[in-house]
């Protein structure tokens, strides 16, 4: 995913012209246009001189700009996740109420959690640390000296070999679990939160669009794309002599007072595809009771797999392109049909690099950042849940956590003899209370050291080896 693809909106895709511009030019006169849903004037635009191939105008001013000018559409060249939701959270609660925002970008390999998710339940946080071969063609690029900002993964090595490092991100929005990678598109549609709105309005505009991409349509004939009852988008595909549905892209949204942000995330060509199930795959999943929401596991299929990372590019900006005009014929105006009417690059058609997160720019995107970074969000905005061990070994654990903070622990053995049900129990219980300091989840080192240095009655207690790995495998510690 890294460099390759996120340069892959070049002069070849046609997507975006750099607007050419002479120390002089500080305002551009702009006509007014009608739109399908409402009608916005277009004035002036006030510019600095710039040598970026991005917006004409800084972002700071994006309230102003898209009440003038609309609809915005955004591409992003960063493969940070925590600066492209960042920046995704900014369009969203600066842009002009009844503005329309289309937005695309591309992740590293991350695994995105819901607002209201359970990490621990959600996914397998030892295969994410151990990371992913990487792609053919990539193992050069990756150097063990390479370094992600703090709160990620350094490199690891396993078998000799470097992996790729995958990021565990929670968003601000609802829904479930994805896996983002290099042949992931993501597209953001930002609209007034109006009565009219529908949450299967923009899947299905993604549907048309991939119906009239030839690209992408090849792989899988025309009428076998469509939202299903849950607003993803399905795709038809025999399996084993039969037909089934696969899930190409899934659907999250954000409802403010105002503003409605629906995201969806479109497996085009991914080339991890055959590791998804494997990193979202919890080792706790029938041991934890949470009570946040939890992901719908469906199967999934790549769009239109090709290995070839030019191809992967190409096919990515087809796709992009058919999607953007689906969305200037429903809100630019269309023209008289003409998709591109009106649509001026560098002024409602813009890029955005990583800059846009830094802090001399943009304070508010730079804390966006930190605050995604950090492991108070990513853990400690897990509503309470509870954990039980299973007996191992003639014990037990079980616990209560609120916010990633244990509340509760109990340590149970069991006595041999008769049956299980009737077997007397010796238990030891702690509330949070009786801890020399406050045990969070992911900064636990030891288990082994948590449950037999609590109190001296726990030395009675055998807490075995093959216990403690069970409890490890579901909440590893996980870096700073």
């Amino acid at each position: 995913m890294r460099t390759a693809s996120t340069r892959a909106l070049n002069k070849s895709t046609c997507l975006l012209h750099q607007l050419r511009k002479t120390e002089s030019e500080k305002t551009f006169g702009l006509r007014r246009k009608s739109f399908t849903h409402h009608a916005v004037s277009r004035r002036s635009i006030t510019t600095t001189t710039t040598t970026s191939t991005s917006s004409s105008w800084n972002l700071r001013d994006l309230s102003r700009v898209s009440e003038e000018t609309s609809p915005l559409i955004f591409h992003l060249t960063s493969d940070n996740p925590y600066h492209n939701l960042s920046i995704e959270h900014y369009l969203l609660t600066h842009s002009h109420p009844e503005s329309r925002l289309l937005l695309f970008y591309t992740n590293r390999p991350c695994v995105v959690i819901g607002r209201n998710q359970n990490p621990w339940l959600e996914t397998d946080l030892n295969a994410l640390r151990r990371g992913l071969v990487p792609e053919q063609g990539q193992e050069e690029a990756i150097k063990p000296t390479d370094r992600r900002p703090p709160g990620n993964l350094d490199r690891q090595r396993g078998n000799g070999r470097a992996t790729t490092p995958v990021d565990l991100v929670r968003r601000r929005s609802g829904g479930g679990t994805v896996f983002h990678d290099s042949g992931n598109l993501n597209y953001s549609v930002i609209v007034p939160n109006s009565k009219s709105f529908k949450r299967g309005t923009h899947a299905e505009m993604v549907v048309r669009a991939l119906l009239s991409s030839p690209g992408a349509a090849a792989s899988y004939g025309s009428g076998d794309i469509r939202v299903n009852d849950r607003n993803d988008i399905v795709m038809r595909r025999a399996a084993h002599g039969q037909p089934e549905w696969l899930k190409v892209s899934g659907s999250a949204y954000k409802l403010t007072r105002g503003r409605a942000l629906h995201h969806g995330t479109l497996l085009y060509s991914s080339p991890y595809i055959h590791k998804i199930s494997e990193l979202l795959r919890s080792p706790g999943g029938d041991l934890i009771d949470a009570r946040g929401v939890e992901s719908v596991r469906s199967p999934v299929g790549n769009l239109a797999w090709t290995a070839d990372r030019r191809r992967r590019d190409t096919l990515r900006g087809e796709i992009t392109r058919h999607i953007i005009r689906e969305f200037w014929l429903m809100y630019g105006g269309g023209g008289g049909g003409v998709a591109d009417h009106g649509r001026m690059a560098g002024i409602d058609e813009v890029t955005l690099g990583p800059e846009e997160c830094d802090h001399d720019k943009n304070p508010e995107i730079a804390d966006g950042v930190r605050e995604l970074m950090s492991n108070e969000w990513r853990f400690e905005q897990t509503p309470r849940f509870e954990f039980a061990s299973g007996v191992l070994d003639g014990a037990e654990v079980e616990l209560t956590a609120n916010r990633a903070v244990v509340e509760r622990l109990a340590l149970h053995e069991e006595f041999a003899g008769g049956e299980r049900s009737e077997r007397p129990r010796s238990t030891v219980e702690w509330d949070k209370t009786d801890f020399d300091g406050e045990i969070k989840l992911h900064d636990v080192q030891s288990w082994k050291r948590v449950l037999g240095g609590q109190n001296r009655e726990t030395e009675s207690l055998g807490v075995s080896d093959a216990l403690v790995k069970r409890i490890e495998a579901i909440f590893p510690s996980w870096p700073a």
